[in-house]
């Protein structure tokens, strides 16, 4: 039985793994990456990258990302611990933010619409360049 379960958590983990690889992730994160014409989705352990947002969506979950945001993005959620997240957003965009200890600098050429929980997150606008 411990054969098959040492087994079972091997394809899990690999299954994981895969989509990241597959969507460009880099190695050192673990967990899946979703890139296409609807969204930006982040999900897992450890990223550091940077994607384009070109008006989508954009989401955020799992632990110690390190993740940048360039071009307006139309909403963010960060659900999560430890995150640290560099955004444009778009006016009137949806900006959530939930989970522990999760640091996001945002900008935008109006305000969003914020809707910030949990514990010790840190929220600070940054100014647009010119």
């Amino acid at each position: 039985m411990r054969t098959v379960s040492s087994l079972l958590f091997c394809f899990v983990a690999a299954a994981a793994i895969q989509p990241a690889l597959a969507q460009g992730g880099s190695g050192k994160g673990v967990g899946s990456i979703i890139v296409n014409d609807k969204q930006v989705s982040i999900s897992g352990n450890g990223y550091q990258r940077t994607y384009p947002c070109n008006g989508r969506p954009a989401s955020v979950e799992g632990t110690d990302h390190v993740i940048t945001f360039t071009g307006p993005c139309a909403s963010l959620e960060i659900n999560g611990v430890n995150n640290t997240v560099n955004v444009e957003l778009a006016p009137g965009a949806r900006l959530a933010v939930n989970g522990t200890e999760n640091q996001v600098r945002w900008r935008s050429r109006g305000e969003p619409r914020q809707d910030l929980g949990g514990i010790d997150n840190k929220v600070v606008r940054e100014p647009m360049p010119k």
